[in-house]
């Protein structure tokens, strides 16, 4: 290992986008590279080039030592294990990982969604993981880029403000001083709370998809935040991240409204959400300009953001005593256009560790862990 305040070595768990993504800007940064998937075919092209080329001002080749679908061998010796399988397959990854950690080790998910940290931290302790491992998790995707090729990227703008948080919250100073290096625009939250309600992708993304269904069921190929975010849309965008923020409150974190995140991670706020989406669509640097049209309603912005961000942030409103009818009505429509009630996957609160408690407990809890 590195060291015990140093992270040289990183194995990244997913070769979807977010991986391949990950891995270029961490490699051009120096770090040594591993690259996991259950689905050898998603490595293949990476291991036949021997990492990925990184395109502009900030580019270079960012080397991937190993690309295997053998997870053992994918782990074993890295400092930190980042997942970035997105919030269905956490629990899942935690089960595989569990007896193969080693004391010292950090997990970080990318992002967490809502309660993720959790989620991880109850699976490895159900599958036997006796390693003194840390388990954090970050509240949004840091970068925006363009795969130009299998192994070709091209970034587009890096996030200006992140937020890491540990599970428990107790050992956050020793786990950002580990992980600041790898992101260093990333500051340390004071509990998973905070990087929870501060799950962008919950907020963005669902709404937008029910407003825009018949577009997207007829085929359409449309601007997701450009064309699809109109006045009506940024209304009901208001009304959920006004609960969102509420419930947050009511459990002692306080995270930015939509306009402010906006602000902070891209350095733009127009006079409307409106015109804000449109901003960071067609600005030259703009962060949307890569984001693609669902081609179906069975894509991850509803089948991963409703399950792993709006049920939990319901159900933790509830033990909050606050009401969020805007959320309630959104996931409902969702179940009825789907036809599926997500019961399997969602995050209750049984599913995060939380079953029967009030506020004071589940601060206890995100701040000490479970008992």
């Amino acid at each position: 290992m590195a060291g015990e305040n140093m992270v040289g070595t990183v194995a990244i768990i997913g070769a979807g986008i977010g991986g391949i993504y990950l891995a270029a800007e961490l490699g051009v940064a120096g770090f040594k590279l591993r690259l996991h998937d259950i689905d050898d075919a998603r490595l293949a092209d990476v291991r036949a080039f021997g990492g990925i080329d990184v395109e502009g001002e900030r580019g270079g080749f960012a080397a991937v030592e190993l690309a295997t679908s053998d997870l053992r061998a994918a782990v074993d010796g890295a400092d930190a294990i980042i997942i970035v399988t997105g919030g269905n397959a956490q629990a899942a990854v935690a089960r595989s990982l569990a007896l193969l950690l080693r004391d010292g080790q950090i997990i970080l998910l990318v992002q967490g969604n809502t309660g993720g940290s959790l989620i991880v931290r109850r699976a490895l302790d159900a599958a036997g993981c006796h390693a003194d491992v840390a388990v954090a998790e970050m509240d949004n995707y840091p970068y925006s880029c363009r795969r130009l090729a299998p192994a070709r990227i091209r970034p587009i703008v890096a996030k200006r403000w992140l937020q890491i948080a540990a599970f428990p919250g107790n050992r956050i100073a020793a786990v950002h001083q580990r992980l600041s290096p790898l992101f260093p625009q990333a500051v340390a939250a004071p509990n998973a709370l905070y990087t929870g309600f501060t799950n962008a992708n919950a907020m963005l993304h669902v709404a937008n998809c029910v407003a825009n269904a018949a577009r997207i069921e007829s085929g359409d190929i449309y601007k997701f935040y450009a064309e699809g975010v109109t006045p009506a849309v940024a209304r009901l965008y208001e009304a959920i991240n006004a609960e969102r923020v509420a419930v947050a409150a009511a459990l002692g974190a306080s995270v930015p409204s939509l306009e402010e995140w906006f602000d902070r991670v891209y350095g733009v706020r127009e006079a409307s959400l409106v015109e804000t989406c449109q901003r960071l669509t067609y600005n030259s640097d703009g962060p949307y300009q890569a984001t693609g049209t669902p081609s179906s309603l069975e894509h991850k912005f509803i089948t991963e953001d409703v399950p792993t961000g709006l049920i939990p942030m319901v159900a933790l409103g509830a033990a909050a005593g606050v009401p969020t009818p805007a959320i309630d009505a959104l996931v409902a429509i969702v179940r009825n256009m789907t036809g599926r009630d997500f019961a399997a996957e969602g995050r209750t609160l049984a599913r995060l560790g939380l079953s029967g408690t009030g506020v004071a407990e589940i601060i206890r809890v995100m701040n000490e862990g479970f008992a």
